[in-house]
């Protein structure tokens, strides 16, 4: 009898849902209402009042086909602008470290390879200092025969140059707005003898890591809260919205190269967004993840297995997987069912730190409830803490080694 109420009882205590007062709007629970801010305001400056975000519940989501019907497809939305799209041959424009071809008929002296240098210029012999940074090739050509005839070396009808890139460089472009850590990154980093030779040789470059998905992904993704339709890129005054949730849904995306002095700003819809909340080209492969586990049954988290394998988790995992991988769950039915874990987050639009707690055995329960099963975010701290069962027998157990001394007097 006496077994069966205790049974009763911890299953009682174990689903027992804890009171949270202030995760009504927690970071990481869909469906929930937004944040409405100002723009361009720090994190600290948000509005009493919230959004509806039951529009943004689908953003990013992969869509499903049927094969018995006729499939349309539409290529996203993009503006034109005239410094992305209307230059000749659509040729990218140089930045510093890019290196080029120089070659003419005649040439001797003049012919070879050149570095754009860190003020943009390249410096070619008798002529001196060509401005290179932000235009492109053909441009480049037409200054430097325009140069070799100033300086007498050419006549206009054998001033013939043409220019041909051989490498694209890195590039550092700065990145704001709803990624994990804006600031500015390096893209397009080559690591040495990383190309066969034949690309060595060949005249041309492609720079796969020079690109603008490319560049919020060195920004460590974007958060789950930003607007994938409206990126907006920014070159010399001129500025263009960009659509990239077709890397998530599988839709056709026009991913811009980048050139040095190009910003970036990834808007925020104020809403969190689940279907951004996995692994993709702009999204965190994986991250980090603090935990503590002293409950009873592992007295330290060495012993616990909890190393750089457990605290290192894929992006999209939520509270019960990381309590799984904290070594949380399991254990002794009766006297570990009512744990608790304890999850600490910080929401990056507001800024503010938000804690809440859960029980082990409601979170295994109810685990399809949002609310009860949140989504974990880079640098989230997860603490587990021992049942009330527990307690009371480390509450005996201390008693007991108090009071053993005193019956050997």
């Amino acid at each position: 009898m006496s077994l069966s109420v205790l049974s009763g009882c911890i299953q009682y205590d174990s689903l027992h849902e804890v009171e949270n007062l202030h995760n009504q709007k927690f970071f990481g629970t869909p469906h929930q209402v937004g944040d409405v801010f100002e723009h361009q305001m720090p994190p600290i400056e948000i509005f009493s009042t919230s959004i509806n975000c039951t529009e943004f519940q689908y953003a990013g989501a992969s869509l499903n086909y049927k094969a018995d019907e006729p499939i349309l497809l539409e290529s996203p939305f993009q503006t034109p602008i005239t410094p992305f799209d209307k230059q000749r041959h659509n040729a990218l424009p140089l930045s510093p470290g890019d290196m080029i071809e120089l070659s003419m008929e005649y040439g001797d002296g003049f012919n070879g390879n050149y570095v754009v240098n860190n003020s943009g210029y390249l410096m070619i012999p008798v002529i001196g200092a060509i401005a290179a940074a932000g235009a492109p090739p053909e441009i480049i050509a037409e200054r430097i025969e325009l140069g070799l005839v100033r300086a007498e070396v050419f006549q206009p009808t054998t001033a013939s140059v043409t220019v041909k890139v051989l490498h694209w460089s890195e590039i550092e472009v700065p990145v704001t707005g709803a990624v994990f850590q804006p600031g500015r990154v390096r893209i397009n980093t080559r690591k040495a003898n990383s190309d066969v030779p034949a690309r060595v040789t060949a005249n041309g470059d492609y720079a796969s890591k020079r690109l603008l998905s490319e560049a919020v992904r060195a920004a460590s993704g974007v958060r789950p809260d930003a607007k994938l339709d409206q990126i907006i890129l920014i070159r010399r005054g001129w500025q263009i919205e960009v659509d990239l949730s077709g890397i998530l849904t599988g839709q056709p995306v026009r991913d811009y190269p980048l050139i040095a002095g190009d910003q970036i700003i990834v808007p925020s819809t104020g809403c969190f967004q689940p279907n951004l909340v996995r692994p993709s080209q702009i999204t965190p492969k994986g991250f980090r993840v603090f935990m503590s586990n002293l409950i009873d049954s592992a007295q330290s988290n060495a012993s616990a297995a909890v190393g750089r394998y457990s605290t290192n988790i894929p992006y999209g995992t939520r509270l019960l997987q990381a309590a799984v991988s904290a070594n949380c769950v399991g254990g002794k039915e009766w006297t570990n069912a009512p744990r608790k874990i304890v999850l600490s987050s910080t929401n990056p639009i507001t800024g503010k730190t938000q804690v809440i707690e859960r029980s082990i055995e409601q979170l295994m329960r109810m685990s399809f409830r949002d609310e009860i099963n949140p989504y974990l975010m880079p640098n989230d701290a997860v603490a587990c803490y021992d049942s009330d069962v527990t307690n009371l027998r480390d509450i005996a157990a201390t008693i007991v080694d108090v009071l053993k001394p005193l019956t050997l007097f």
